[in-house]
């Protein structure tokens, strides 16, 4: 009898530190859960500042050189087009022909193989 009263007090014991291990397991999870969430919220913040400090002033900077080419091609367009247009004031006749030529330039080379004549006035 003397051992099952020993045994049961194994047993027992056991038990106690079964739930003691438990107790420091989940102790320890929520351990790493905190340090995991305060990883995750640093790493967070780190990330922000990183966009405020190097891509947000990057994308701006690309923005302004875009819209300083842009800028830069309608002026040019413009200058061009002036140029054009003083240009057919001043010798109409010249941009009449020219444009003529050009006309006729496009119709042959987008044109088909196809003739004007009928079939019988092809021999």
């Amino acid at each position: 009898m003397s051992q099952n009263v020993g045994s049961s007090n194994a047993a027992a014991g056991m038990r106690e530190d079964m739930r003691e291990m438990k107790g420091e397991a989940a102790a320890a999870a929520n351990r790493m859960s905190e340090d995991a969430r305060e990883e995750l919220a640093r790493l967070r913040a780190q990330v922000e500042k990183l966009m405020q400090e190097r891509v947000t002033p990057a994308l701006a900077g690309a923005a302004e050189t875009v819209q300083d080419y842009a800028s830069r091609a309608r002026d040019t367009i413009e200058h061009q087009a002036d140029a054009l247009s003083s240009t057919v004031r001043e010798r109409p006749l010249l941009a009449v022909g020219i444009a003529a030529l050009a006309g006729f330039l496009i119709g042959r080379l987008t044109g088909s193989t196809t003739y004007v004549y009928s079939s019988s006035d092809r021999r």
